[in-house]
């Protein structure tokens, strides 16, 4: 998962300004169906999908990642959920929890890289007006866990929970995310 998380990391790490604009087709259910809800810093928001999720396969790699977004209903919160795989093979990701632990505590005393330790991730981005985001780089802890039966690689949706603790590492604003829901997310596979 090395390659797809730095590849998504680099714009991440800078600090990132830019701009996204909102779907057309933003009504109660988003152009991507399903629900997606999670109360952030204990206020509980809805968020509408932006598009169809995308699970990308890469059969040189031998890896595959899933990955979804959504603003919240008052503008306030772009949230990105990312699950990440070591296979190519099938149409979904495994069932069970997947580990959010990004950025961890560096330790002089190893010589090993400790940025990545996971294979999944949160990406939240706080709206800055007019359609521009922030998204600061965050030290993360937590858990996305996708339900029993609920990766249906025949309708290509997926259901689960999620929560996590997003430390700034930039003196920015922390966040704990608690409660996170997605039901039914529809998602295309890319290869």
């Amino acid at each position: 998962m090395r390659k797809y998380f730095l590849i998504l990391l680099v714009p991440i790490a800078s600090l990132s300004l830019y701009s996204c604009k909102k779907s057309d087709t933003n009504n109660s259910g988003g152009s991507g169906g399903g629900t997606f809800t999670a109360t952030i810093n204990g206020t509980s928001e809805t968020f509408t999908l932006q598009a169809t999720g995308t699970l990308i396969r890469s059969t040189a790699d031998n890896q595959k990642r899933l990955d979804f977004n959504g603003i919240s209903k008052d503008g306030q919160y772009r949230l990105i959920i990312t699950v990440g795989e070591e296979t190519s093979t099938g149409n979904g990701v495994t069932q069970g929890d997947h580990l959010v632990q990004l950025f961890n505590d560096d330790d002089p005393n190893t010589p090993q890289d400790e940025s990545i330790d996971a294979d999944a991730f949160l990406t939240l981005s706080t709206s800055l007006g007019g359609g521009s985001w922030l998204t600061d780089v965050d030290s993360e802890k937590g858990n996305i866990h996708i339900s029993a039966n609920s990766s249906n690689t025949t309708s290509g949706t997926v259901s689960g929970s999620f929560n996590g603790t997003l430390t700034s590492l930039g003196g920015g604003t922390n966040y704990t995310i608690t409660g996170g829901t997605f039901n039914n997310i529809k998602y295309s596979v890319l290869n």
